[in-house]
């Protein structure tokens, strides 16, 4: 009920104004606050609500002309996004490339000095003497290989004890030579079978990478037009509703409904769509890097088992102990397995000299990283819509703010209308003063004409302004009379 006083006290209102120009600024001038104070700031509030209409009708320009570039920066946030994730699913398939050939590389080398005659140092010669000579005490004899060269002669290795048994040394007698090379042979093999499937998997990654960006740049053009589709119809249907508010202000304290549902679509349309743009460029791409993880994380794991098996033949070379040499084993099958058995052997085997188990599982975390990116970009999308969408919700919040509260009259349009009155009536004779006040109730009849109720509200004011009263002097109403 009380909005609907206001609807018809607004009506009774809106002839101080001119239809077709612009509402006046909130007592501006003597007439504008001479109708504040008669109407109890109404003619504020009117002035205030229209302003707000036209904010809004500012920020709905605003969105429908710029719609096209917002929905383009969209598109390009989701294409560089997209195209980031593509290239750090590239990095990782190198990474694992390099950590692969890095492992081969290193089985190579170690196996090629394995397989070279080993010379002794010529301060082991003696002890070779004395070895020799015990051999040949023993019955046995040393044949030394042409060309004079001296086999090595290992040294067998001694270990600490385990915790609790202090000051006991344990014996790791040598490998053979024959032996050593042997495990480092079929270890060095295990790595190189590995190596296409490491490559193919590798190549398939930078496939599916450069494919994924191919579809994004395609299905750009298109996402930007849903945009436009979306909401640029109903963003020029919600300016001309807002536009027609103002050139019909009586209207102002009780707007349609429509436009409050407008609004609140719009609002809603405008995060709903900025999602789908960004949808529609990533859908098909990002379902193509999908196909990626799966070989990425295989080439991952595949090349940190070659790094480990590489590492334990560096363990092997460097002792040359049985301890060393059942580590190797124990990391290598000793007959062919498939790539998924091998893998599963080597990632998950231990041995007491260091060898630990490998935690493929960070290989998971890691291919999934660069898809972080796309999510990311989804919340920025979502909150480039958002912010649209505040364009409109804020001014039609506020709109509705001071459309729910009640009119108040402000003490300044009083003071400003009797500062002015003041002004006008000093030094004047009571005639003077009745000849003026006379000219203020003319012009008040010509500006209020087409609205008696605020002309009645306005001409009961200046007859009993105090103001005016004390010019008039005790012939006042006479002169009124006359």
């Amino acid at each position: 009920m009380k909005m609907r006083r206001y609807a018809f006290a607004t009506v009774a209102l809106v002839s101080l104004f001119p239809l077709a120009a612009p509402l006046r600024a909130c007592c501006d001038d003597f007439w504008s606050c001479a109708a504040a104070v008669a109407t109890g700031g109404l003619s504020c509030a009117v002035e205030d609500l229209i302003n707000s209409v036209k904010t809004l009708i500012t920020n709905v320009s605003r969105l429908a002309s710029t719609l096209g570039q917002q929905a383009m920066d969209v598109v390009n946030l989701a294409k560089n996004e997209l195209s980031g994730a593509a290239n750090d699913l590239r990095n990782l398939a190198g990474q694992a490339e390099s950590d692969f050939n890095s492992a081969a590389q290193a089985a190579q080398t170690i196996v090629n000095e394995a397989s070279r005659p080993q010379m002794i140092a010529p301060q082991a010669i003696g002890a070779l003497a004395t070895t020799a000579g015990a051999g040949q005490r023993a019955g046995g004899g040393m044949v030394a290989p042409a060309g004079g060269a001296r086999p090595a002669v290992p040294t067998p290795a001694r270990t600490a004890a385990p915790a609790g048994a202090t000051g006991v040394m344990h014996f790791d007698p040598p490998v053979s030579p024959q032996d050593l090379l042997d495990a480092l042979r079929r270890a060095q093999q295990a790595v190189d079978g590995l190596r296409p499937d490491v490559t193919q998997p590798i190549n398939q990654v930078r496939q599916f990478a450069t494919q994924a960006e191919q579809q994004a740049a395609a299905a750009a053009s298109s996402a930007a037009n849903i945009a436009q589709t979306a909401l640029l119809a109903p963003l020029q249907t919600l300016g001309n509703m807002l536009q027609d508010l103002v050139n019909h202000p009586e209207h102002i304290f009780d707007p349609s409904k429509i436009v409050d549902d407008a609004i609140t679509q719009i609002t809603n349309q405008a995060i709903t769509t900025m999602t789908q743009v960004h949808d529609a460029v990533m859908q098909q791409a990002k379902g193509t890097l999908d196909m990626a993880q799966k070989p990425l994380q295989d080439a991952l794991d595949r090349a940190s088992v070659a790094k480990k098996i590489a590492d334990a033949m560096q363990r092997l070379q460097r002792a040359r102990s049985k301890s060393a040499l059942d580590a190797l084993n124990a990391v290598v099958p000793r007959q062919r397995v498939d790539v998924h058995m091998l893998v599963s052997q080597v990632a998950a085997a231990t041995h007491p000299s260091g060898i630990t188990a490998l935690n493929l599982g960070q290989h998971h975390g890691m291919v999934l990283a660069p898809f972080n990116r796309i999510t990311a970009s989804r919340l920025t999308a979502r909150a480039a819509g958002a912010q649209m969408a505040a364009q409109l919700k804020g001014p039609w919040m506020q709109f509705k703010r001071i459309q729910a509260a009640p009119p108040k009259a402000d003490p300044a349009a009083r003071n400003r209308m009797e500062a002015e009155l003041t002004q006008r009536f000093a030094g004047k004779s009571p005639a003077q003063a009745a000849a003026e006040k006379q000219a203020l109730l003319n012009e008040a009849r010509a500006r209020f004409a087409r609205d008696p109720k605020t002309l009645q509200k306005v001409e009961a004011m200046l007859n009993g302004d105090p103001v005016i009263q004390n010019h008039l002097g005790p012939h006042g109403p006479a002169v009124q009379q006359q």
